[in-house]
């Protein structure tokens, strides 16, 4: 193999793949990053076993091959060259070089026949889809995705197709997340329903462009998802799980619909939750005649109360949270004005735009 190719554009497409690849892992192969060079074309790929991306770009080669080398080592090489240096890469003898015009480096390298490249995958759906509506789609659910859960298939991103509706919906146990979006210019009568795992939702969201409205099509097997964008190709497998039937915890009615400025309760909240436990983030809300009191107190007995005024005459209700699940809720509701839908203070909270937004949240309250 032995090329030169501009340090921007190598740069450009490691940085394509290296978020597949695990910095540290038992199988040392799995640290490396493969390149498949022909002669008009480079192809660089990297995986965990869960995930693969692989990004391509036009070259012309004077050798062909293929080979993996330390994925680390070679992106921190490629940032700390100069840009728009070129760079000669050469492998022999079981090494890799890159020359830049004064700079040399030699590395190690593992054989390309030895890295787990994904078989071929047979899809049996797509569904397309704008990139911006499924990197908002991605973007309003992600944060409440559970982490290391043992309940598994809590840790990913429910995908629900059902006809011309695409919903994701992702919850820790503790709160969830459900956003949805509706081609109503494409008839369709799919149903699918797949689980993507957390680093493959957090991956392809980065590849993801919010402005971009070009559609995106996605190929769905039993096993795998994949997504082309360009020279570049996202595959992961899925979590072979059921999820639980998010919509049972969706209150289907509420006692009180509270409407509030999205920033000043945003605002108060974190004001608040500075004297909260740091350890579990703990406020209370009480409602009464009128006015919302957010109180917070923490073990050194410190506390932290604040009055909005609110249309509410109902009976007084008390009720606690956990701060931090109803803040980054708020951060991801896109109107002024927001409605929390409340029944009794053993219920969860439902969080919502006043528009009729399709995105919900909903927070369970705990014991204070």
């Amino acid at each position: 193999m032995k090329l030169t190719i501009s340090r921007d554009t190598l740069l450009e497409q490691i940085n394509h793949v290296v978020g597949a690849i695990d910095k540290k892992h038992t199988k040392k192969i799995l640290e490396n990053i493969y390149i498949a060079v022909s002669k008009n074309e480079m192809h660089v790929l990297g995986t965990d076993l869960e995930i693969e991306l692989s990004s391509s770009t036009s070259i012309n080669a004077e050798i062909e091959g293929t080979i993996t080398t330390s994925a680390k080592k070679f992106l921190n090489i490629c940032k700390a060259l100069p840009s728009e240096a070129f760079i000669s890469l050469e492998a022999r003898d079981h090494r890799l070089y890159l020359n830049g015009d004064r700079s040399h480096f030699d590395l190690t390298t593992l054989p390309a026949e030895d890295y787990p490249l994904l078989d071929d995958i047979q899809f049996n759906h797509e569904i397309t889809i704008p990139e911006n509506i499924l990197k908002e789609l991605f973007d309003r659910t992600a944060f409440s995705m559970a982490n290391q859960d043992v309940r598994y298939y809590l840790n990913g991103l429910f995908l629900e197709i059902d006809g011309d509706t695409v919903r994701t919906v992702t919850t820790d146990g503790h709160r969830l997340a459900v956003a949805a979006y509706q081609a109503n210019d494409k008839p369709s009568d799919l149903k699918n329903n797949i689980i993507i795992p957390r680093k493959g939702v957090l991956e392809l969201s980065k590849l993801l462009d919010g402005s971009s409205q070009t559609p995106l099509t996605l190929y769905l097997s039993d096993n795998h998802l994949q997504v082309k964008k360009g020279d570049i190709r996202f595959t992961s497998k899925l979590i072979d799980g059921k999820y639980p039937d998010y919509q049972a915890a969706i209150p289907v009615s509420s006692t009180y619909h509270i409407e509030l400025n999205r920033l000043l309760f945003r605002d108060t909240l974190a004001r608040v939750a500075i004297l909260s436990n740091e350890k579990f983030r703990g406020i209370r809300l009480r409602f009464h005649n009128g006015i919302m009191t957010i109180h917070s107190t923490n073990p050194e007995k410190e506390t932290a109360e604040e009055e909005i005024d609110i249309d509410y005459n109902g009976e007084i209700l008390e009720i606690g949270f956990n701060v931090s699940y109803l803040l980054e809720a708020i951060n991801h509701i896109h109107t002024d004005i927001i409605v929390l839908h409340i029944s009794n203070p053993d219920s969860s909270v439902l969080l919502s735009a006043l528009d009729g937004d399709s995105a919900k949240y909903i927070v369970m309250p705990i014991r204070l």
